[in-house]
């Protein structure tokens, strides 16, 4: 028997009158083995994904409801492991409000551990404004950066500096093990 994994959703904004429209404005996290994942976008190349405490996102939000989209076969550590590939993927200045949010991570979280996908509406408004994108002020719609041959250097030292600090964490783990 399967764990469950649930997608946590979460009011960014007064959804109340446009909810019953099938939209609205929401943050969403994935919750399994009691840890809560999601994604955030920051300045800084490196992974965006987070983890907390289930229904306890950080910011300005309020928890709407959570849905069990299916169960996983996983243990926690093959979880970890896919966040953490995820993480590769979703990278904090990667984030963009309509193209690579919150909720496109949820779904892809919920599709590699049950193949079951996030509900749409929780990021339908995001889809709505794409058609409509030429409608918003380019502020709030930057668009996608292509990463330039610096930015994947950039990544590629972040990584080995990261495998490192692994394979030192692990050393020093196997001998205070010996001792």
């Amino acid at each position: 028997m399967g764990v469950p994994v649930t997608v946590n959703v979460y009011d960014l904004h007064d959804n109340s009158w446009i909810y019953w429209c099938g939209i609205g404005i929401f943050h969403s996290g994935i919750e399994v083995y009691g840890v809560e994942y999601a994604y955030g976008g920051h300045e800084y190349d490196m992974s965006g994904v987070f983890a907390t405490n289930p229904r306890d996102a950080p910011g300005p939000v309020v928890w709407r409801e959570s849905i069990v989209v299916g169960e996983t076969d996983m243990n926690a550590q093959e979880v970890q492991e896919v966040v953490q590939q995820l993480g590769n993927d979703y990278r904090g200045n990667a984030y963009h409000l309509l193209e690579r949010n919150c909720n496109h991570f949820s779904d892809e979280l919920a599709f590699k551990l049950t193949g079951n996908h996030a509900p749409p509406w929780i990021n339908r408004l995001a889809g709505l404004a794409i058609m409509l994108h030429c409608l918003l002020p380019p502020s709030w719609v930057p668009p996608l950066t292509p990463p330039t041959a610096k930015m994947l250097e950039a990544e590629r030292g972040v990584e080995e500096r990261q495998n490192l600090l692994q394979d030192s964490n692990m050393r020093e783990r196997s001998s205070e093990s010996v001792h």
